[in-house]
């Protein structure tokens, strides 16, 4: 039977934990004989009585649950640390939140989509839509109409489409970014993503398979209404409106620099090539409105909404990314 670790940073999240926990608890991957589940965790610092829950869950769950104590340095550096801990013999890691809830599937499932991997080498990313609920797990009324995800390298580049806690990678994936990590990225998740498109293959399903919880606690939450997503989105940008570009710088930092016969080993050699070349002229061209135009042209980059790509596609133009 294969090996799944989950790893889960938490920081005062003892109000939804326990429920957390319980369902990743029930997952159905071992009486379905696909894999052992065991459960790694951090905590960043929290002072609400998080520890006592997770020292709790650890003596009734030994085999299972395991916890460490770290100071705070924020949900980035901590899913990192904890991507860096993991245990090596791992067949699969799982990255979780510690207040939403998984349908008993969730694990199953992303294994089941990663296997046709194995053998190959291949880095691989897997990961779900979420399904919207309030915080006391009620499904959310109507919502955004989203179009089926096309993830590719282009567009990690300029927008992230993996839920952090839907994510599920193999160890090729994490044997790529463990040994440099960024000095910055917008979330790890995107990071992920990132290197998962340039170097392997992103499994997108758009059948959800845990229950995300909206609530004002959440660090990063997807808005149910358009019209507050898109002003979300707006101030989230005008705060942040270099941040593509200096990730992108990052990105060619850690991996530019990787030698033909390194490149050999993915089996999409002339893709990864292709994607290097496509992050040096993103960054290239916020010094000349040529190049911008031309990339633009080249419809290399895009979001997965019609009206966002129409508008980054301006932004692009005139050099604010």
């Amino acid at each position: 039977m294969k090996k799944i670790q989950v790893l889960m940073s938490t920081y005062n999240g003892a109000v939804y934990l326990r429920e957390q926990l319980d369902s990743i608890l029930k997952q159905d991957c071992e009486e379905h004989g696909i894999a052992e589940l065991s459960v790694l965790i951090r905590d960043d610092g929290s002072r609400d009585g998080t520890q006592k829950i997770l020292e709790e869950y650890h003596k009734n769950n030994p085999d299972k649950i395991c916890w460490i104590q770290g100071e705070n340095c924020g949900v980035i550096e901590s899913f990192f640390t904890l991507l860096k801990e993991a245990d090596h013999s791992a067949d699969y890691y799982a990255f979780s939140d510690q207040d939403d809830y998984w349908m008993p599937d969730k694990v199953r499932v992303a294994i089941c989509e990663l296997e046709r991997l194995e053998g190959s080498g291949m880095p691989g990313l897997y990961c779900c839509r979420p399904r919207l609920t309030d915080a006391n797990l009620q499904e959310l009324p109507g919502g955004i109409k989203r179009p089926p995800v096309q993830p590719s390298f282009g567009n990690a580049l300029i927008e992230n489409v993996v839920t952090g806690c839907t994510m599920v990678i193999n160890p090729s994936l994490r044997e790529l970014v463990i040994p440099e990590l960024p000095g910055f990225t917008s979330m790890h998740d995107r990071w992920l993503y990132l290197v998962a498109s340039c170097f392997g293959e992103v499994i997108y399903d758009e059948t959800p398979h845990i229950l995300y919880r909206q609530h004002g606690g959440n660090v990063v939450g997807t808005k149910s209404n358009r019209f507050a997503e898109f002003w979300e989105r707006i101030g989230r940008f005008r705060g942040r409106r270099h941040d593509i570009s200096r990730q992108t710088e990052e990105f060619l930092r850690v991996f530019g620099d990787l030698s033909k016969e390194n490149l050999r080993k993915f089996q999409f050699e002339s893709r990864a090539v292709q994607n290097l070349q496509l992050a040096e002229k993103l960054v290239a061209a916020r010094h000349s409105f040529l190049k911008r135009a031309s990339l633009v042209r080249s419809g290399c980059l895009y979001r997965q909404r019609n009206n966002d790509n129409k508008v980054f596609k301006v932004l692009i133009l005139l050099g604010i990314y």
